[in-house]
């Protein structure tokens, strides 16, 4: 490999690092700032906005890497509630790390949008397993004037109804960055 295939690549690594960490960074400041906080857990803020950005951007290998520290640091910094180290691992590291997963929109028509649907997807797998799985002690008998009778009903329900409105949110938000071009170029462009 010649010297300057090093200098770009090495460039290119430390580009998509720091990048990243400035995205966990605002994250993390924007996660305080709630629109909503569901009484059963859950809150509908503006995190994930700079997270599917970066994802966008860098494409699965580096989103990876970026959103398991960011549900690391979501639990810790976020004020993050577990009833174990399996609910920790399921609401928190493993449901924001499956973000990852709008990468694979990166680049692609229309990537904004099935990206940040893929992505709230992979984290509403992992909240749904969690709360059938681990929460389920906490069903009410009633939710949405449904009678729950079932805790997998109630997890895919309560948790399909927060991953929609955060999606909601967040496409609204990568919307208004698609429409504006000068937002779009500098925000949005693929990076590799």
């Amino acid at each position: 490999m010649t010297e300057s295939k090093t200098k770009n690549k090495l460039s290119l690594r430390t580009r998509a690092l720091v990048e990243a960490a400035v995205m966990i960074a605002l994250a993390t400041v924007l996660g305080y700032v709630r629109l909503y906080r569901f009484p059963a857990g859950g809150s509908v803020d503006f995190a994930m906005v700079p997270i599917l950005l970066y994802c966008l951007r860098w494409g699965p290998k580096w989103s990876l890497g970026c959103c398991f520290v960011n549900g690391v640091l979501q639990f810790f910094l976020g004020g993050g509630i577990a009833i174990s180290w399996q609910s920790m691992l399921l609401d928190y590291v493993v449901a924001y790390t499956l973000v990852f997963l709008c990468g694979f929109a990166a680049g692609k028509k229309l990537g904004w949008l099935w990206g940040t649907i893929l992505g709230g997807f992979g984290r509403w797998v992992s909240l749904t397993l969690s709360g059938g799985l681990l929460w389920y002690m906490y069903m009410p008998e009633e939710f949405l004037g449904i009678p729950m009778v079932n805790p997998w009903v109630y997890s895919i329900l309560l948790n399909g109804l927060l991953i929609v409105v955060v999606t909601v949110v967040n496409l609204i938000v990568l919307g208004v960055f698609q429409a504006a071009p000068p937002l779009r170029k500098s925000l949005m462009a693929r990076q590799n």
